[in-house]
């Protein structure tokens, strides 16, 4: 019943929207979407060098190090930055070379994925035939603006919450990049699934599908804070917890206010987020019973959407059992960004999600 109101109908291409630009979009919005997964996975959702040695971002320049030399003199002037002194001073030259690649192609996916998007808005001003993209593209930079500021907008918040202020503020500015970043990046891949097309008809409001997505977002910002709040190491089992059934009660209320344990216990956190995606899950299943029963043409969405859900589902449980080892929590974000893209490309009711045959 996620999206009951979207069967997959075959539309006629318009006269605006031949075959052939619906292929130029949809390789214009791969080359975007490329280019945003490496800024998301290299910037937001950077679980590999995080953990210590890269609390700081190094400093870099526009050409690496190309002999041993030079390698060597660079970590030298890096052991004199204070910074150095201050994570501890146990790096050495290897772990060094690994971060300052990694930084390195962190800033060059961001100057790339700028280039890209810069490449979309002129072709869509000079071009007609492009031009009707403008308003989706428009949109996907507002949300990256969003993501800049949001989360020092949520420190601010957050700083005059006595309740919130007396803990770190960290993990509620990681939740909130997150949040900007998954829906940014969804909404990309939802536009390499269903490039924009010119508006042929008054469009309707598909409640149920709004809803839906709002629900894997909610999802999504919890994740992010079980990451920040190391909530998955409370119960690294499934489907019970630790060794009971149902979780304790205790371990829930521990804070004061209440609220507070939503926000910064992990017990908590870690139940929420299971129980948002046991709950999405059972309705993206109740969703392909229904399309399967009444709605034939609704059934090939079902089926998507049920089994995106699983897969996502099943790599948390996976993250959970495994100890949390990084390449499969980024591919357990990733999988939810992709549910998500998968809701928002079927908002629209009575929309194929693949463009027409030429």
């Amino acid at each position: 019943m996620a999206v009951a109101e979207v069967p997959l109908q075959q539309a006629a291409p318009t006269s605006a929207a031949a075959p052939t630009a619906l292929r130029q979009l949809r390789r214009y919005f791969l080359a975007l979407a490329a280019a945003s997964l490496a800024a998301f996975v290299l910037s937001v959702e950077n679980r590999f060098t995080l953990g210590g040695l890269f609390s700081f971002p190094l400093q870099v320049d526009w050409l690496p190090p190309m002999s041993a030399d030079r390698w060597l003199y660079s970590f030298v002037l890096h052991q004199q930055d204070p910074l150095f002194a201050a994570c501890g001073g146990s790096e050495s030259i290897e772990d060094y070379r690994i971060l300052y690649w990694w930084e390195w192609l962190r800033r060059l996916s961001l100057v790339v994925l700028t280039a890209v998007t810069l490449t979309g808005l002129v072709a869509g001003a000079i071009t007609p035939a492009w031009r009707f993209t403008l308003p989706r593209l428009i949109g996907l930079i507002a949300l990256a603006a969003l993501f800049a500021v949001a989360g020092s907008a949520v420190e601010r918040i957050v700083s005059y919450l006595p309740a919130l202020s007396r803990y770190n503020v960290g993990q509620y500015r990681h939740a909130a990049d997150v949040i900007f970043a998954s829906v940014a990046l969804a909404g990309v891949f939802a536009s390499v699934v269903r490039p924009p097309q010119p508006p042929t008809a008054p469009r309707t409001v598909n409640r149920t599908g709004w809803l839906w997505s709002a629900l894997i977002v909610l999802d999504i910002g919890f994740g992010a804070l079980v990451s920040a709040r190391d909530g998955a190491k409370v119960w690294p089992t499934w489907p019970g917890y630790a060794n009971g059934a149902f979780p304790p009660l205790e371990q829930l209320a521990a804070y004061s206010p209440p609220w507070l344990n939503l926000a910064w216990n992990p017990y908590t956190i870690q139940l929420v987020h299971r129980a948002l995606s046991d709950a999405l899950w059972i309705a993206a299943l109740a969703y392909l019973g229904w399309a399967l029963w009444r709605n034939a043409a609704a059934a090939r969405n079902a089926l998507m959407m049920f089994a995106l859900t699983s897969a996502q589902m099943a790599a948390g449980v996976a993250t959970l059992w495994l100890k949390v080892p990084a390449a499969l929590s980024i591919a357990h974000q990733i999988g939810g960004v992709v549910l998500l893209a998968w809701a928002f490309a079927s908002l629209r009711p009575n929309a194929t999600l693949r463009p027409s045959p030429a």
